[in-house]
């Protein structure tokens, strides 16, 4: 009867070894929720400012020890399009950009002030007049080429207004170094606008 309840005894323990043996494995813990990516920036909008103090000078940097880069005169307007401790980032009427004291400025009154239209990258030109169709490299004299450029400063349209070369290919080489020119556009009456460039082209 003892070696009955031992062998019994014996078997339940060793039931329950197994049991715990062959129990499945936890769960692994959740997987941590990946971080959120930073909203892109959105573009500066261009606003409009007018000098308030007596004179002021525009800088290379953020900093009163920066280089100077323009100085101007109460009642000067500028646009402004990106702030920065107490500063502000200006485009002036030409291509040149620095940061003024925000403290010296105001706010005007929404409209941007005029400006000529700037060219900042010129026609590229092609070299290789040696090569192509029989007779271009000996066509001679002036194609000149119109091209519209949009609101942005690039290039919408172009056509060829005079070819004293007589040649096709010269006037395709023209428009071709026309296409990748880009300007800061003008601004008049408050306005950005586009306008018409004139390309004269000499073989």
């Amino acid at each position: 009867m003892r070696r009955l309840l031992a062998a019994t005894a014996a078997a339940v323990f060793a039931a329950g070894l197994w049991s715990c043996s062959s129990a499945p494995p936890p769960p692994p813990p959740p997987a941590p929720e990946p971080a959120p990516e930073p909203a892109a920036e959105a573009a500066a909008a261009e606003t409009a400012w007018v000098v308030t103090a007596k004179t002021a000078n525009v800088r290379d940097s953020a900093s009163t020890k920066a280089g100077t880069v323009a100085k101007l005169k109460k009642g000067d307007r500028l646009t402004g399009y990106e702030e920065k401790d107490g500063w502000l980032r200006v485009k002036l009427k030409d291509t040149r950009a620095g940061w003024i004291r925000k403290d010296l400025l105001k706010k005007d009154d929404g409209c941007l002030p005029d400006r000529r239209e700037v060219l900042l990258t010129p026609p590229m030109l092609h070299m290789s007049e040696g090569s192509g169709a029989s007779g271009t490299a000996s066509a001679k004299g002036k194609v000149v080429v119109e091209a519209d450029i949009d609101e942005n400063g690039k290039v919408r349209s172009v056509r060829v207004v005079t070819n004293e070369t007589g040649s096709p290919a010269r006037a395709e080489t023209a428009k071709s170094e026309v296409q990748g020119v880009t300007f800061q556009p003008p601004v008049k009456k408050c306005r950005v606008t586009g306008f018409t460039y004139v390309y004269t082209r000499t073989f």
